[in-house]
């Protein structure tokens, strides 16, 4: 166990505390990354203390915790927000798990379900057995004897405040009831104290006390667990290959030949675009909507089938490993054409009724299924089977990177303007209203692009003037700050002319809307997914 059981106990308070502060009814926004350099912070110091330090070749997560914890509050579009922080967690489980051991590149998929398993039930067990056994007194310094003496000496004195406080409770009852004066005196100091809050006092004591136990077990388990690293098929036994080869090379030759068939056959309509739809009797949202799922789908599925393979499958020669090697090769191919054919239909939707974030999601994850096919065959190759789980990892941060650099919001909103310049197409100002204030500075640039009606300058001055309004309205306090509303507050601000001239009205049922020659533009309503 800790020898420092003071500091441990202090700094998870301090993460426990933190929960209260910057969270309790406050949306999520820089708080986040703020808690968690407090958890690093709080983990590095006891390290420190304990003489336990982290071995180097973890650190890189710490960085990665910190990349995407502030990635954030850096955007605000929800889809890309939540991954960040998931990202974030995943990292900081990564990075408890190697603290002291540092392996965590050569994890299998098998050692993340068992790091994950062992995480989450040390985490509670640790603090559980670090307060239920006495620290031992050969080892303590005499500052720090006094110490726990000075604790002992407070314990009675905590005692009775405790057992008083439900005494006084009811004798004051009792006396306000008999005397009004006393009566108003006492609801004098029950305003001053906020008593009628106690509930929500209580609540929030007790979800502190949750995160320092928490809090708490991650530590001891970085500090006193993760030297204990062993990965699964390496350094602990797991079930040996046991799929003989002639089975798989019977499996990958029918789905090779099942892609070949389906490329050579259906290849003009791969690829025969609006010309092909017209022929076959298709509408765009059947050709692009259920051909691009489908084909993602089949992605998806060959991937699971070569690692599953590839872990499972007896090659004990070298005619097996280059042939496995040359199949898995051929079905990578193959993906390829099925990507660019499920980019092909989703562009042909994107031409005729624009981007929205889903298609923008599809697009960017797509292009990552075929980095990631490229990194697998090249494992394969090079038969580092243990780093499929690390380049899984690698392209899901990849993912996530590139839609924050993106700027999904952003991007669709240009993108929806831009398009403007084909023929018939017209644009949905209803759906930009609904996008994130990542849009917000794209559209204020592109508000005079000469491709625009003047009914949809107007109503993008109806967008402008709604998000004006909700941003004046909320009063956020610091813990739920986020760089896209500062940014787009100050864009806003500074082109009032766009915007300014409207003019809020409410109907019957107290819906805000703005006045438009077209009719009433409300500021709330309508959304879609696809």
């Amino acid at each position: 166990m800790v020898k420092n059981r003071s500091t441990l106990w202090y700094s998870t308070l301090l993460v426990g505390w933190g929960f209260d502060i910057l969270y309790w009814k406050k949306p999520i926004g820089i708080s986040f990354a703020v808690h968690l350099l407090l958890l690093l912070a709080g983990l590095f110091y006891l390290s420190r203390k304990e003489e336990r330090p982290p071995i180097g070749k973890s650190l890189p997560l710490m960085a990665l915790i910190m990349l995407f914890s502030t990635l954030g509050f850096l955007r605000e579009e929800p889809f890309t927000r939540t991954l960040n922080h998931l990202l974030s967690l995943g990292f900081l489980a990564l990075f408890l798990l190697s603290f002291r051991g540092g392996r965590w590149y050569a994890y299998s998929l098998s050692d993340y379900i068992v790091g994950g398993f062992r995480l989450f039930v040390n985490s509670i067990s640790l603090p559980f057995n670090l307060l239920t056994t006495k620290e031992e007194e050969t080892e303590e310094s005499g500052e720090e004897k006094s110490k726990q003496s000075g604790w002992k000496k407070s314990l009675p004195y905590l005692r009775g405040i405790l057992l008083a406080l439900p005494i006084v409770a009811i004798l004051a009852s009792l006396l306000s009831a008999a005397d009004p004066i006393f009566s108003e005196w006492l609801q004098d100091i029950i305003e001053l104290l906020r008593l009628e809050k106690l509930p929500e006092y209580i609540v929030r004591l007790v979800l502190i006390s949750i995160w320092t136990f928490l809090a708490a077990g991650l530590m001891l388990y970085a500090l006193l667990k993760s030297e204990e690293e062993k990965l699964v098929g390496v350094d602990q036994p797991w079930p040996p290959r046991f799929l003989g080869f002639t089975e798989t090379t019977i499996i990958l030759g029918a789905i090779n030949l099942l892609f070949f068939s389906f490329v050579s056959i259906q290849f003009k309509y791969f690829f025969g675009g609006e010309k092909n739809i017209s022929l076959d009797g298709y509408t765009y949202s059947e050709y692009a909507r259920r051909g691009f799922g489908e084909l993602l789908a089949v992605a998806f599925f060959t991937l699971f089938v070569i690692i599953v393979l590839s872990d499972i499958t007896k090659r004990g020669n070298k005619r097996s490993r280059v042939t496995f090697s040359l199949m898995t090769g051929a079905m990578t191919a193959f993906i390829g054409v099925i990507l660019v054919s499920s980019l092909q239909r989703l562009a042909l939707y994107e031409a005729v009724y624009g981007f929205t974030r889903l298609r923008t999601y599809s697009h960017l994850c797509v292009l990552w299924i075929g980095i990631l096919f490229l990194a697998i065959l090249v494992l394969e190759i090079f038969q580092k089977w243990r780093f499929f789980t690390l380049a899984t990892t690698a392209a899901v941060a990849g993912f996530v990177l590139t839609m924050n650099a993106v700027n999904i919001d952003g991007f669709i909103t240009q993108n929806n303007i831009q398009r403007l310049k084909v023929e018939e197409a017209v644009l949905d100002t209803h759906y930009l209203k609904t996008l994130s204030n990542d849009a917000i500075p794209v559209l204020i640039q592109l508000a005079d692009d000469p491709t625009l009606t003047d009914r949809e300058k107007e109503e993008i001055g109806a967008v402008l003037a709604c998000r004006a309004h909700r941003l004046e309205e909320a009063s956020q306090k610091w813990q739920s700050f986020l760089v896209p509303a500062y940014r787009a507050e100050k864009a806003l601000d500074e082109n009032k002319a766009l915007w300014e001239d409207a003019e809020f009205n409410t109907d019957e049922w107290d819906v805000i809307f703005v006045k438009t020659e077209s009719g009433k533009f409300y500021c709330n309503g309508y959304s879609s997914w696809d």
